[in-house]
């Protein structure tokens, strides 16, 4: 009687125990709606929320078409036939004679050959690559006589150049050498003889490198002046002189007022001639105060 009371109340408790038990789940699986998923939490200030996609587990795929090996072989064909073309053309190029300088067209030359300007140019035998204008040009203006010059190319390898030459006004000589000075003063080797140039002696002790300017203007002027003079003298100390017939030096220093000090000195020479005086020298080299002695 007591083992069955003893069972009796385990079971009733066991019975309680169970219906707590399903009390409990019944109750919490009534408040859940949806399915259980946590939501991911938003960062302040951490931007728009951007939603996680799904990996691709499988990787990206990439479909590759079949190598043809007709198109293959064609193109390599195309590149080596360019090549050869490539090869081919820079060898006719740097053979073919027409790529050379063999002369030059020159224009404005009368004084200078022809064949010197070319020597000196630096163009001779020079392939269409390496021509240089401005090399050449500089070349060609370092020529005696030559003042100025433009060198233009024409394809491939046509030269054309045009000199400005310096144009001589008179001959400077020093004992057995000779130049010509131009209008500017500037002295250069002579080529050989040239009529109705005055003749202008160094009669200093100093080598004259560059005549002044005012001395070629001193000398044309008295040229022009006195048509029957035949050659000047010129030192840097006193300038222009020449040996009058009558027999003595006249000075005229330089400058541009040579018709000025011509008639002072015939005035100066008509008076000393009167007295029965003959100088050996006559200096007009400042008109207002000229002297002799």
């Amino acid at each position: 009687m007591n083992m069955m009371e003893s069972r009796s109340h385990a079971d009733a408790v066991r019975e309680r125990r169970q219906r707590e038990q399903t009390k409990r789940f019944n109750s919490t699986s009534g408040a859940v709606r949806g399915p259980l998923v946590s939501k991911p939490r938003r960062v302040e200030n951490a931007g728009p929320y951007r939603p996680i996609r799904p990996r691709n587990e499988g990787g990206l795929k990439l479909t590759l078409p079949p190598i043809n090996l007709d198109t293959l072989m064609s193109w390599r064909t195309l590149s080596i036939g360019i090549v050869i073309l490539l090869v081919g053309i820079l060898a006719w190029a740097m053979t073919d004679s027409r790529m050379y300088v063999q002369g030059i067209n020159l224009g404005g030359a009368s004084l200078v050959p022809q064949d010197e300007i070319y020597a000196q140019s630096g163009l001779a035998n020079v392939h269409a690559f390496w021509i240089d204008p401005d090399e050449a040009v500089a070349n060609i203006e370092a020529i005696p006589g030559i003042q100025d010059a433009t060198v233009t190319v024409q394809w491939p390898a046509t030269i054309n150049v045009v000199v400005v030459e310096r144009v001589p006004q008179l001959l400077l000589t020093d004992g057995t050498r000779s130049w010509w000075i131009d209008a500017t003063g500037t002295r250069y080797a002579s080529r050989g003889e040239l009529p109705g140039l005055l003749p202008v002696v160094n009669d200093g002790q100093q080598e004259i490198t560059v005549l002044p300017v005012e001395a070629v203007q001193g000398a044309l002027q008295l040229r022009e002046l006195r048509p029957n003079i035949e050659q000047l003298y010129f030192d840097l100390q006193r300038g222009l002189s020449y040996q009058d017939g009558r027999g003595w030096r006249g000075y005229f220093g330089t400058g541009t007022d040579m018709a000025q000090k011509l008639a002072v000195y015939e005035r100066l020479v008509t008076d000393l001639q009167e007295n029965g005086i003959t100088p050996k020298l006559i200096d007009v080299t400042k008109p207002l105060a000229p002297y002799y002695r």
